[in-house]
């Protein structure tokens, strides 16, 4: 049975104050549940439909499980479409594998502020193989219920430092390159990219703020193609650039493009 007090706990851990205040975050759906439970993640708690208990014993059996009802598990989702089972985990705290950091590519996140562009980006990440991200505390909480969702279960993998980036970038080894996106720079489809090194993603509307552009020795630029001269009868653009998870996206696909090696 589901009582008053935990029902009011669960719902509160929509808010950032709360979550911090008990170190735990939400994760709601079968889908990203399963994913968290076979993770690192230590789990505290699982609500959900006696049907999916039964369905997925083998994976949840060794966890506190909660059976609900309907109107109480409405009471606790944040999802119009209400979901089979939700999981309250602690939020992990992680050590900097320093050596991993210095022979690998990471991102930095400097005032990313929408939990989804967030959450879109730890997805990214942990497709193409980043395996540390390095943000300022001007970004948005990991486990913000919409990075969470929008993580699709990267969230997980993906090792997440909040830390004050100046310092960070400023005890970076002289050989490591510190790479950052701009409207103005290096097309980086010309560009020759190193297997590994820092990437800097900027603020949806600043873009990387003066403080942290000092330390940017490669300043790379995604080439708009819609004026593309060749193009008949193509209408005129008033994008001047593209959303920052889309932006990562063509940026790490274009570094593993350059960088690795397939057989």
């Amino acid at each position: 049975m589901l009582t008053k007090s935990v029902a009011k706990l669960v719902q509160n851990l929509e808010k950032k104050k709360f979550r911090e205040e008990f170190n735990l975050f939400k994760i709601e759906g079968g889908k990203l549940v399963k994913e968290l439970l076979t993770s690192d993640i230590k789990i505290r708690n699982l609500y959900g439909y006696a049907e999916w208990q039964e369905k997925n014993i083998e994976l949840s059996g060794t966890h506190d499980f909660t059976v609900v009802t309907g109107q109480e598990m409405k009471g606790i989702s944040n999802f119009n479409s209400l979901p089979e089972v939700i999981a309250l985990a602690e939020i992990p705290s992680y050590e900097v594998d320093r050596e991993e950091v210095a022979n690998s590519l990471s991102l930095i996140l400097n005032g990313i502020q929408d939990p989804g562009n967030f959450g879109t980006i730890v997805r990214l990440a942990d497709w193409f193989g980043v395996r540390n991200i390095f943000c300022d505390t001007d970004c948005a909480s990991f486990h913000n219920p919409k990075c969470v969702q929008a993580s699709m279960g990267a969230i997980f993998r993906v090792k997440i430092f909040y830390t004050d980036l100046p310092e960070l970038l400023s005890t970076t080894a002289t050989d490591f390159h510190c790479y950052g996106t701009f409207l103005h720079g290096d097309n980086i489809y010309e560009t020759t990219l190193a297997s590994k090194g820092f990437i800097i993603m900027g603020n949806e509307g600043k873009g990387i703020s003066p403080e942290i552009e000092k330390f940017v020795d490669k300043k790379l630029t995604i080439p708009s193609f819609a004026h593309d001269r060749g193009a008949i009868n193509r209408p005129p653009t008033t994008m001047e650039s593209l959303n920052v998870g889309v932006a990562t996206g063509i940026v790490l696909s274009e570094f593993r493009r350059a960088t690795s090696v397939y057989p």
